[in-house]
């Protein structure tokens, strides 16, 4: 057996023998399984291919890929004239009513080209396939590479209220 794909299922092994570490979030944990599992498949092929197993000139299985991930962050300005901020794998695209493609793109580009923005979702299409993004309050742009997250600020007492004026004594006859 290959050392590579020994070394990969020891190390697969040991991994699922101690569990999930409780400093990995699941979404990280999910991204090492792909890994996993796409270093496998490589290796797998690699080793098919250098053995002749399936046939002469065989090529590798192509990994199908992901379609892309597309979340709408932002949509601003009036009816006519919107303006659509998109992530599209976490990278912001900036797209405008009237213009097919997202600002800075060239018209080489692979991008994805606007098709309509209405009623908080964006319409993009690539290719023949459309794809579709709506609002998602909870979706932020990506901090720049270099600065540390925010730090939170603790919590401000409310403002005082204004006194509370007492009411005139009831005049008693």
């Amino acid at each position: 057996m290959n050392r590579r794909i020994a070394w990969a299922l020891a190390a697969f092994a040991s991994a699922a023998a101690y569990g999930p570490l409780a400093w990995a979030s699941d979404a990280d944990l999910d991204k090492v399984r792909e890994m996993l599992r796409l270093d496998t498949e490589r290796a797998l092929a690699a080793e098919r291919a250098r053995r002749g197993a399936g046939g002469e000139g065989a090529q590798p299985p192509k990994v199908a890929r992901r379609p892309d991930k597309l979340v709408l962050s932002a949509v601003y300005g009036l009816r006519g004239a919107l303006t659509a901020v998109v992530l599209v794998n976490g990278e912001p695209k900036v797209y405008r009513q009237g213009r097919d493609l997202p600002f800075g793109a060239t018209s080489a580009s692979s991008d994805y080209r606007l098709h309509r923005i209405e009623e908080g979702c964006i319409y993009l299409r690539k290719g023949a396939v459309q794809r579709s993004a709506c609002f998602d309050p909870s979706a932020s742009l990506p901090s720049p590479p270099g600065l540390a997250p925010p730090v939170p600020t603790p919590a401000q007492a409310p403002p005082p209220m204004l006194p509370m004026l007492a009411l005139p004594p009831a005049v008693r006859p």
